[in-house]
């Protein structure tokens, strides 16, 4: 089993459809973590304005990535959601892949700016026994780390003894083989 980060990044890129289309119909079921995108955006510019504290911004940050989710179950209908681990699971020893909507599930992290959609798709990737986690990234490769993967990333791989691959998201053509 395989755990696929969509980036939120991918939000206003034709590569999101491909890269939905194509785990649909490769017939390796995975659980995709969606990215905040332009919905994260916001919860950041609603902190910053009303000076709500981390622990609410990181709920509304998972509600983000909920919406996130549900756009891509609405581009892509042969994907299906579920919030919680056991549902996730189920679905993809069923042979279907399946988008994890975190807000119902209350990950038990971190819940600050440190903690994004990257290192909760490794907490993920942990509880489910995945083999290992696909991060698709808007940015060139060769950004800096740093600017990559959030700032706990490091810190939850440390615990994980999973493959961890970062790809562009004009890896497309490379879909499944990424997995495999």
């Amino acid at each position: 089993m395989w755990v696929v980060k969509i980036g939120g990044s991918l939000y206003d890129s034709p590569q999101l459809k491909m890269w939905l289309n194509k785990i649909a119909a490769a017939g390796v079921p995975v659980i995709i973590v969606p990215g905040g995108g332009p919905f994260a955006d916001q919860v950041r510019v609603a902190q910053q304005r009303w000076g709500v504290d981390d622990k609410a911004a990181h709920q509304m940050a998972l509600c983000a990535m909920n919406q996130f989710g549900l756009l891509i179950t609405g581009i892509e209908p042969q994907l299906s959601s579920a919030s919680k681990i056991p549902e996730l699971i189920k679905q993809v020893e069923s042979g279907r892949s399946v988008v994890w909507l975190p807000a119902a599930e209350d990950p038990d992290v971190e819940q600050s700016w440190r903690v994004t959609s990257d290192s909760l798709a490794l907490w993920l990737a942990d509880k489910v026994g995945a083999e290992g986690l696909l991060l698709v990234k808007s940015a060139a490769l060769t950004t800096l780390r740093s600017e990559l993967l959030d700032a706990a990333f490091d810190e939850y791989r440390q615990g994980w003894g999973g493959k961890v691959r970062l790809v562009q998201r004009d890896a497309i053509h490379e879909w499944p083989s990424l997995i495999l």
